[in-house]
């Protein structure tokens, strides 16, 4: 079995990436690297490292669909999605590159695999706070959906399930991606036997005994509009629309009152709502 990790690239943190990518060639995969910066970093890198620039900045999910299209030219069976800010280890990838084939030999409609995620903040494994994934006999657990980092998916059901929608640009592409292959009867699969250490959001902010996840202000456009334009889809899950339905006024209050830039949140989450009302897509435009 041939296995292909593909990591996207935004102004990285240049000891993170390069252990990584130490450990991915130590245990056998091949590496692609997608980078979102505008400056290159392929002069970190070494020649065999798989290595493609965007510097205008795709979005994720056109960085993940370059990387996932490499990986098929490549006659790869497998393809990891990961963030820039994973933390692998050789246990981990080992561990990962044998229970994935076992999960298709169990699960012959696999869509995706995942390691359970650690919290970077807190250093606990993040579980669903609403919609529980159910565990199997082998340490599976069915979900939903899984985050992309850490997702290995089989290269084969691409061709059926379709690439990442780039017209979210980033926030809820993986999840989008899990429910459209749900919708076509596929499994979604999180792994109790692996671990991955990785970091949600920039920070975390306690108000009134409830932990919020701090990002960068622009992200919250994406996150506002995002939500607007899968509410309206059908193979959405109903809980995923209630769930996110009540917490959007809170997290207005949150973001527009309660943090730093406020300012600035408020008025990416207007645009988010104003552009996901009518159905624009895309890269933020800042005189739309």
């Amino acid at each position: 079995m041939k296995f292909s990790a593909i990591i996207i690239l935004f102004h990285p943190e240049q000891h993170i990436l390069l252990t990584n990518i130490r450990l991915l060639e130590q245990s056998g995969w091949q590496v692609i690297i997608v980078d979102n910066s505008p400056q290159s970093h392929q002069h970190w890198l070494s020649s065999a490292v798989e290595f493609r620039h965007c510097p205008d900045n795709a979005g994720i999910a056109c960085a993940q669909n370059i990387g996932l299209l490499l990986a098929k030219q490549l006659g790869h069976d497998y393809a990891m999605l990961l963030d820039q800010d994973s933390h692998l280890t050789e246990q981990l990838l080992q561990t990962v590159q044998q229970r994935v084939v076992e999960a298709q030999s169990f699960y012959t409609n696999l869509a995706a695999y995942g390691p359970s995620i650690v919290s970077e903040f807190d250093g606990q494994v993040v579980r669903a706070k609403v919609q529980r994934a159910v565990p199997d006999e082998h340490g599976f657990l069915h979900s939903r959906q899984i985050i992309a980092s850490g997702k290995v998916i089989p290269i084969s059901v691409l061709a059926d399930i379709g690439l990442m929608e780039d017209a979210l640009f980033i926030d809820g592409v993986d999840h989008e991606w899990c429910w459209r292959a749900s919708q076509k009867g596929y499994r979604i699969i999180t792994d109790t036997n692996a671990l991955l250490r990785h970091k949600q959001g920039e920070s975390r902010k306690r108000i009134l005994g409830f932990t919020f996840k701090v990002g960068s202000p622009v992200r919250l456009y994406y996150q506002f509009r995002n939500i607007l334009i899968l509410l309206r889809r059908s193979y959405v899950p109903l809980y995923w629309k209630v769930r996110n339905c009540i917490a959007l006024p809170v997290r207005w209050i949150v973001n527009g009152w309660c943090l730093e830039q406020r300012k600035a949140r408020r008025q990416y989450m207007m645009q988010g709502l104003k552009d996901g009302l009518c159905k624009r897509t895309g890269r933020y435009k800042a005189d739309q």
